[in-house]
């Protein structure tokens, strides 16, 4: 086994040993926030990602099912089984090519099988020119990172994101929560920029994951999430700064944890191996495309899809690989929308197309994975019946009348990007203690509630001057500002924390 860990220098834990077991996952990340010590039910409770991994992998039955699983999708690893493995598809990048769906399908199999123990098992005698494990892990590197140089310079394809996602779903995720009724799930690809304070970029507050909290007082609502990488805060440090747990060792636990509170968030380090090299790594790599679609959600389970993207993606690309997705049987998706935050206060629809002519404005203008904050525009694209219904221009009056908006103090969205403050904002925002920042979250918030009620109907979008039904948007968002401002977010919020420390820990295999 090689040694990758790495001590972060703050309360390291000696990790729980699991009798007979070999680590599940190749990188262990080590110190906290993946290692730490918490005050549980029964007193101090040591959680460790690696063996809460470990955990589900045994509670799924994950090493037999994973078997299964590669035999499920044969025909779409020939790069793999049939040619020259990794050169195929190193080979294809670096002259410029584009990947097909099986290609990407196979490049991340290859790249999960050289973190993924179970999956090694089940893949590796059949990769052809397949080196020792330390090679492995080297190619593997390098594929994610001349995927995320393509995604910055050319560009992703729907069908690269979707193979990517697929592989990713179906082969490498240890547990995945079946629901029978729609779900709401969000995923984001954070990266924000944020908005000029002072001469430095400030940041919003934790948008997504507080929504998500609000959005289940309405319907059922999944976030997938990790701890931070590249910022401050990310959601699985800013719900379990209130006390919530993320560490649950069985399939059982989460679907408790669903079916008492209306709402599950699941963590990427528990349940697959992919992201545990991008934070080994501290830095970014095409993890951040691929784990805002990876839900954990069983394939079955209908889905409404809230998708936050950064400027290195257009929205449009996201929906069309939801189509691609939801097609080929790996998730179904019943709509869903791919959303940033611009700089600009108006856009017109030629200007959202997607094509390489307003890639680079784009890019330039795009600052946040979240709905914009009034006076500037959100671009989004929505996806219904199984198809991309291209991209759309929200403005701050589509969730608000005038008076509404004039009476919101914009300045204080400016929030200096420093921990401590980026959760009091969230506080103060989910309890309707800031009128601004409530109104601003409700925006989130109501967005999902149209996603899940509205996007479906006949007159929701106007296709010709790419706009949505405001009557619609406005009725849900004034839905969402009384979810908020009566308490109900907060109770439901308080009930996430008091379920997860129930249902979580190794006391609950």
């Amino acid at each position: 086994m090689i040694d990758y860990e790495h001590n972060l220098g703050i309360n390291n834990v000696e990790p729980e040993k699991i009798q007979g077991d070999v680590p599940v996952v190749t990188i262990q990340l080590k110190g906290e926030p993946y290692q730490r010590v918490v005050q549980g039910e029964r007193g101090n409770e040591e959680i460790d990602c690696n063996i809460t991994a470990s955990s589900l992998v045994k509670d799924t039955d994950y090493r037999n099912q994973v078997q299964t699983r590669v035999a499920e999708v044969e025909h779409l690893l020939s790069p793999l089984f049939s040619e020259a493995g990794f050169y195929t598809i190193d080979s294809k990048i670096k002259h410029g090519q584009e990947l097909t769906f099986s290609e990407s399908f196979s490049l991340v199999t290859f790249v999960c099988s050289a973190l993924n123990r179970p999956l090694n098992e089940a893949v590796s005698g059949r990769i052809q020119a397949i080196g020792p494990e330390e090679t492995q892990i080297l190619q593997a590197t390098a594929l994610l990172s001349a995927m995320s140089a393509k995604e910055a310079y050319v560009g992703l394809t729907p069908e690269e994101i979707a193979g990517m996602v697929a592989a990713t779903i179906h082969l490498d995720t240890f547990v995945r929560v079946t629901s029978s009724e729609p779900i709401v799930a969000f995923g984001g690809m954070g990266g924000d920029k944020g908005y000029p304070l002072n001469g430095e970029n400030s940041k919003l507050f934790s948008l997504s994951t507080l929504a998500a909290v609000a959005l289940s007082v309405d319907s059922p609502t999944h976030k997938h999430h990790s701890y931070p990488n590249t910022s401050k805060v990310a959601g699985q440090s800013a719900i379990e700064a209130y006390g919530a747990r993320s560490d649950f060792h069985s399939q059982q636990s989460l679907q408790e944890v669903l079916a008492k509170s209306n709402l599950v968030m699941t963590s990427c380090h528990d349940t697959r191996s992919l992201h545990t090299l991008s934070h080994r790594l501290r830095g970014e790599t095409i993890n951040h495309v691929i784990g805002p679609l990876s839900f954990t959600l069983s394939p079955e389970t209908p889905v409404h899809a809230m998708i936050g993207v950064n400027e290195k993606i257009h929205p449009e690309r996201i929906t069309e690989a939801l189509a691609i997705l939801n097609e080929s049987g790996f998730q179904r998706y019943e709509t869903g929308v791919a959303y940033c935050g611009t700089d600009l206060t108006e856009m017109s629809p030629e200007q959202a197309e997607d094509t390489d002519e307003n890639d680079i404005k784009l890019k330039e203008h795009t600052r946040l994975d979240e709905v914009a904050p009034p006076p500037y525009v959100t671009l989004a694209a929505f996806y219904r019946s199984g198809e991309s219904q291209g991209t759309y221009i929200l403005r701050p009056g589509d969730f608000y009348s005038e008076e509404e908006l004039a009476a919101m103090n914009i300045e204080s969205l400016e929030i200096p990007n420093q921990v401590e403050d980026i959760l009091a904002a969230n506080t103060d925002a989910l309890t309707g203690r800031d009128y601004t920042k409530t109104h601003y979250l409700a925006m989130t918030v109501g967005l999902g509630l149209f996603v899940r009620h509205a996007l479906e109907l006949p007159d929701a979008l106007n296709t010709e001057t790419r706009t949505v039904n405001p009557n619609y948007l406005r009725a849900y968002t004034q839905r969402a500002l009384g979810i908020l401002t009566s308490g109900e977010a907060a109770q439901r919020l308080q009930q996430y924390v008091e379920i997860t420390n129930q249902h979580a820990g190794s006391h609950n295999k």
